[in-house]
């Protein structure tokens, strides 16, 4: 019963235990013995609150029910948070060695809103040195494994956020996505994710430096991962609910306010992007998926938006250095420091530059760059109005071994930088705030799943995920993996 458990979807759960078929504390249960089993074998959770803690919270839950009290649209369902929102009694590190032991006293918005519709909180998940990389890894926390095959990479940086998801340790999870911190960990295990339009969700407590002002406003984007499109969706109706929890800064836009009228679809799509090369078996999956799709009589061109990369690739990195630069401390040389961080550790110089850049930028040429931004997002907007949506591959191939992150990818036997096989699709595709969904899409021959990104105007979140949701009948769909206990080499 408990594995079934955690097979079932949070609709699946959350309708269950509404309609008393299965029981909060059991429901909660499950959830446990399966991070007691699997969870020391992945590493996806890091700060896990106390069981009794948890199976109290559940049984009041349960006695909500049993006095006919009115439900939350969450009510009863686990959910893990990653390490980047502030969840009240557990510790929030943004990946910062420095705060590693900072103990959180308040909530994230996000987290207060999924807490008020009767989500339990089960613990706080993995993430990379800084939030900053595509695999899960830190010193303090050590490294997450890819449930699919340990001897691989979860993703990052919500890497442990989309290995909670697909190893059964919590129905829905809360991530956040820059330059595919939710959309690559959702591809390399095979889940679903959404980077939402930029601002539709508030940032407040997250990223949050103790007795700092919130930094990071621009680009950081919360979002949720799930098991299927079905349950995106569900977190997003109370994630996106800025009428029922108003916040002056957020938008009076709610997540219902958009949706497809199942017309024919006019879809854009690239098997690549800034000429980054594709693995080979992956394209071959991208391509069949894109051929069902054709067979359902919707409209579909190769096209993309075009724009100077390498400039919006700075650009972009400034803006995120000025606004990280904001809490980082004031000392001598911080902008070389910032770029020999990046450099040392991803030979990427386009990058380094753009942070390094972003560290001693003066007004002037921030607002200069949030003008480029506005200009970038016109091009994408102008795009994504000629097409309904565009579909591109989430990365360059799938989950990849563990390895040092200046190291090359050897994809059909050609040399691709490390960055560039990741950011090509993730980092300058963020940038104009349009919203994007990840499904998966299939596997590879040697089990590893992958996935499609599939990008909308800005504001058309739920029309979005209501097109990925009929995409998913041309898939397989999630798959609870079968977590080996040793690393396979």
């Amino acid at each position: 019963m408990k594995q079934e458990i955690i097979k079932l979807s949070a609709n699946e759960i959350a309708t269950k235990i509404k309609n008393k078929e299965i029981s909060v504390v059991k429901t909660v249960n499950a959830f446990l013995d399966r991070i007691e089993e699997k969870n020391p074998i992945v590493n996806a959770i890091v700060d896990l609150r106390k069981k009794e803690e948890i199976l109290e919270e559940a049984k009041q839950k349960d006695l909500q029910i049993q006095n006919g009290e009115k439900l939350g649209l969450l009510h009863g369902l686990p959910v893990t948070i990653k390490d980047s929102f502030l969840v009240n009694g557990l510790k929030n590190s943004n990946g910062d060695p420095m705060l590693r032991n900072y103990m959180a006293e308040e909530d994230a918005e996000l987290v207060k809103r999924l807490k008020s519709e009767g989500g339990i909180i089960l613990g706080k998940t993995n993430t990379a040195l800084y939030c900053i990389d595509w695999k899960s890894v830190n010193f303090w926390n050590g490294q997450t494994n890819n449930p699919y095959d340990l001897s691989r990479v979860a993703g990052g940086s919500s890497g442990g956020s989309a290995v909670s998801i697909a190893s059964g340790f919590s129905a829905l999870d809360l991530g956040s996505d820059a330059g595919g911190s939710i959309r690559v960990p959702a591809h390399f295990n095979g889940i679903c994710g959404l980077r939402p339009t930029e601002n539709f969700l508030s940032n407040r407590g997250h990223l949050k430096v103790p007795n700092k002002p919130q930094g990071r406003r621009h680009i950081i984007t919360p979002g949720p991962l799930a098991k299927n499109v079905d349950d995106l969706m569900l977190m997003m109706q109370v994630l996106g609910d800025n009428s029922k929890y108003r916040l002056p800064e957020t938008p009076q836009i709610d997540f219902e306010s958009s949706s497809w009228n199942h017309n024919s679809l006019k879809i854009a799509y690239s098997e690549t992007i800034n000429d980054t090369e594709v693995d080979e078996e992956y394209l071959s999956i991208f391509k069949d998926f894109l051929a069902k799709i054709n067979n359902e009589k919707h409209k579909i061109e190769k096209d993309h938006p075009i724009y100077d990369e390498e400039k919006a690739y700075v650009e972009c990195s400034k803006i995120i250095g000025f606004e990280i630069g904001i809490n980082n401390p004031k000392i001598p040389l911080m902008a070389t420091f910032m770029y020999a961080f990046i450099w040392l550790k991803y030979r990427d110089h386009l990058w380094a530059k753009g942070m390094a850049l972003g560290q001693r930028l003066s007004n002037i040429n921030y607002a200069k760059a949030i003008d480029f931004k506005d200009e970038f997002s016109q091009i994408y907007d102008d795009f994504l109005t000629k097409h309904d949506i565009w579909i591109t591959p989430v990365c360059a191939q799938e989950a990849y071994k563990h390895q040092s992150a200046w190291k090359p990818f050897y994809i059909n036997n050609k040399k691709v930088p490390y960055t560039k096989a990741m950011a090509s699709f993730v980092f300058t595709t963020a940038f104009s705030g349009h919203p994007i969904a990840v499904i998966p899409i299939g596997k590879k021959k040697n089990g590893m799943p992958v996935g499609i990104q599939i990008h909308s105007r800005k504001w058309t979140d739920k029309k979005l995920l209501e097109i990925a949701k009929y995409f998913e009948q041309f898939t397989e769909g999630f798959e609870l993996p079968k977590i080996s206990n040793t690393i396979n080499n």
